[in-house]
């Protein structure tokens, strides 16, 4: 043999068996730290899932020298909080293993650098998901490939199957989604995007009846661990568009381009976020509603506050999901939170909308806001009166509705729903849209300013400005905290004991309720008694959404006069109150007639029924709070009136 085939011979078995060393070698480290990874994973799940927990076990494990053959399952740990319909079983997974330092897998994807392994990896089929597997005709629902590097960094591609399910009639048809991503182990940040083309759903068959439609579905997230633990970046997804169409409800529904972003940052001492909303053409049974937008923003956060918060909230779930006692927090963990809170304002957080848009060909409406926060000092000397207004340094608020905007909606949605004319339709959008700008400037919600309504409200130093007129905080806050079932100016023993204005006892009886009082809602009884005060007499009866009292009309001249309660479901509260008279005549009212007095009276609203009767109708409203004094001034005053609406609806002659 020639001294130079030789020597090649023996670097090519010295590399050769280099080669081979090395892949030993990876497999072994592979083997020797998967179980240590396993159980940080296993640690992680259990903090992030503490309402079920999730856990993944090692059921093979069989390496040889240049691959490795392993089983996973994934599974569900129950405990006694969990949801009852949680499944049992597990989850499996089968995973090859090529071991670096050049897996072939790799190698032919172009990845010639070294690597510590290829994995790829794909759902098993066993009993558990054979269902799955029929969907899917057989195909690994997932599949994931992963390179990982020396250093701990990860590349993978994973694809979920598409799904296509058809029964008694109805269908599902889901083009599958395919996710791209990558693990930085230096930075513990997370790249990935997912990709998806349509899910169509048509249940059209079913006893709830809807056909559903969503393409170019689009999600990203690139997000990496901060200097406070918290992870910062930017997250979010796109939608191309989605329709929906109710056939029972006659209601057909498509959205353009939605998406909303995240974005969290920090510097030496603060956390800042912001979300933004953002939809392209909203369309509603062919009612062109224009497109909207919202961005959302919290700055200031105390970083090392929010870590804190957080770590001990999360503490908290996971002692109470594995305490059997259903106790919730107690005293001590509570104040703790609180105690976290305290130091989170302490930075003189805040959070604003700029803005909330809603714009059409038309016009634009919008909201802004602006709310900044402050620590309030001896918070647990103070009452919550006192630690609100203490707690807010400043709020700006100023909302813009274009009148343009909402008379071309109102005119859209007559003519294609209602089946009016453009004239007919136009002529009433204006009408209603006078009046509505009538009804802001009289209770001062906002002022006429060309073609919008603009409401203004400013908050700082114990004093709220509403459109010019000056509200002292005892008063605004008062309305605000009474609306949750906080009433400041009292002890806690005396809110145990003194019922709420317009509640009903136990015993049946109405509590009292002063003339000064400022009402959360309104009770049949004590508006009985100022009706019966009024010299009106009454006759109570049941309606859809509430009770309904049936008036003695007198010498208003209606033919029928009652007032509506309009009550929640849940609560069985009753917010809203609609008085109603409809008078019928011998000659029809004009809406000539009719229009001229909306015009004057902006604060009712009046019109023609389907039979053809004038009706005049003025609603109530008291979430947030409603004076006692004031509820009885517009009753008395909208009966006043009555007997002039019935005149001016017979003196327009009939055309």
């Amino acid at each position: 043999m020639k001294k130079s085939v030789a020597i090649t011979l023996a670097v090519v078995i010295v590399g050769a068996g280099s080669w081979v060393g090395a892949t030993w070698y990876t497999g072994k480290r592979i083997e020797e730290s998967a179980q240590r990874h396993l159980a940080e994973t296993n640690e992680k799940l259990a903090k992030i899932t503490p309402l079920f927990g999730l856990r993944i076990d090692q059921i093979k494990y069989e390496r040889s020298l240049f691959s490795t053959q392993a089983r996973y399952g994934l599974s569900f740990v129950k405990n006694d909080k969990s949801p009852q319909e949680m499944p049992d079983g597990m989850i499996e997974f089968d995973a090859r293993i090529e071991h670096g330092p050049f897996p072939k897998s790799a190698l032919a994807r172009g990845a010639i650098a070294p690597k510590l392994a290829f994995v790829h990896a794909e759902m098993a089929k066993t009993d558990n998901v054979k269902p799955l597997f029929e969907l899917t005709r057989d195909v690994a629902p997932l599949i994931s490939d992963a390179m990982v590097s020396f250093g701990g960094n990860t590349a993978s591609t994973s694809q979920i199957a598409p799904v296509k399910i058809t029964h008694d009639g109805n269908s599902v048809d889901f083009s599958g989604m395919t996710i791209t991503g990558a693990f930085d182990r230096s930075l513990q940040g997370v790249t990935a995007h997912a990709q998806t083309d349509t899910l169509a759903v048509d249940g059209t068959k079913g006893d709830d009846p809807i056909k559903l439609l969503l393409s170019g579905l689009a999600i990203d997230v690139d997000t990496r661990v901060g200097k406070f633990g918290v992870q910062t970046g930017d997250s979010g997804f796109k939608i191309k568009r989605v329709e929906v169409v109710k056939p029972d409800a006659d209601v057909k529904a498509s959205l353009d381009n939605f998406g909303y972003t995240v974005k969290v940052s920090e510097d030496d001492k603060t956390i800042n976020a912001q979300a933004a909303y953002q939809s392209g053409d909203i369309t509603v049974n062919d009612v062109a509603l224009g497109n909207a937008q919202a961005v959302i923003k919290l700055a200031k956060l105390d970083g090392a506050a929010v870590k804190q918060l957080s770590d001990t909230y999360n503490q908290l779930i996971r002692q109470y999901m594995a305490d059997t006692r259903d106790e919730g927090l107690n005293d001590e963990q509570f104040q703790v939170l609180l105690d976290n809170a305290g130091k989170l304002l302490a930075g003189n957080p805040s959070f604003s909308i700029d803005p909330i848009s809603w714009k059409t060909a038309k016009g634009e409406s919008k909201l802004t806001f602006a709310l900044d926060l402050a620590n309030p000092p001896n918070a647990k000397d103070l009452t919550p009166q006192e630690i609100v207004v203490q707690a807010i340094k400043r709020i700006d608020a100023t909302l813009v509705i274009s009148k343009p905007m909402v008379q071309d909606l109102m005119v859209q949605y007559a003519v294609k729903k209602e089946g009016l004319t453009a004239e007919k339709a136009a002529a009433e959008a204006a009408d209603n849209v006078r009046s509505m700008s009538g009804m802001a400037e009289m209770f001062n919600v906002g002022k006429n300013d060309g073609d919008n309504i603009v409401g203004k409200f400013h908050f700082a130093d114990g004093m709220g400005d509403l459109n010019g007129k000056k509200i002292p905080a005892d008063e605004l806050f008062s309305g605000l905290l009474g609306s949750v079932g906080m009433n400041p100016s009292m002890t806690d023993d005396e809110e145990e004991s003194e019922p709420a204005v317009g509640a009903t006892s136990m015993d049946g009886d109405t509590a009292s309720a002063t003339a000064g009082e400022t009402l959360q809602e309104f009770n049949v009884d004590m508006v009985v008694s100022m009706l019966d005060d009024m010299g009106y007499t009454t006759r109570k009866t049941d309606g859809d959404e509430g009770p309904v009292l049936i008036l003695d009309a007198g010498a208003t001249g209606a033919t029928d006069l009652r007032m509506e309660f309009l009550c929640n479901d849940f609560t069985e509260k009753c917010y809203d109150l609609v008085v109603t008279a409809t008078y019928a005549t011998k000659k029809p009212a004009t809406l000539k007639a009719i229009n001229a007095w909306n015009r004057e009276y902006r604060w009712t609203r009046a019109y023609l029924d389907e039979k053809n009767q004038a009706v005049l109708q003025m609603d109530m409203n008291a979430e947030g709070g409603i004076g006692k004094n004031n509820l009885q001034i517009l009753i008395n005053t909208y009966f006043s009136i009555t007997e002039d609406f019935a005149k001016s609806m017979t003196a327009a002659p009939a055309k």
